[in-house]
């Protein structure tokens, strides 16, 4: 149980970092090229997070969880940093997801 709660929530985590991605790609083509570059930067480290976290719903890997949760959990701490200089939103919201994904993480260590 305590796999798949993890599993489950990491797979949410990454779907929201891979629909900020595409939010600032989108906000990026109306800026510089570079700005667009390091967008679909973005996108292409999102989606693969968020294929790899498919695939641990649909074939458990603990090991590799761990991994990805751990990964998530960071992404979103280093989100939520980022996020003091942007809005409230946009800081507590990624820290409370890291803060839920580390304790499902330990719960599943």
């Amino acid at each position: 149980m305590s796999y798949y709660l993890c599993a489950g929530f990491t797979l949410i985590s990454a779907a929201v970092s891979f629909g900020f991605s595409i939010e600032a790609y989108q906000s990026a083509k109306k800026q510089t090229e570079s700005s667009l570059t390091t967008a679909k930067y973005a996108v292409s480290r999102s989606l693969a997070f968020l294929i790899v976290a498919i695939g641990l719903v649909i074939f458990a890997s603990r090991p590799y969880l761990i991994a990805l949760a751990t990964a998530m959990t960071l992404v979103q701490l280093f989100d939520g940093i980022i996020g003091i200089k942007v809005s409230l939103f946009k800081t507590v919201g990624p820290l409370l997801t890291a803060v839920v994904n580390a304790i499902l993480l330990f719960l599943l260590i």
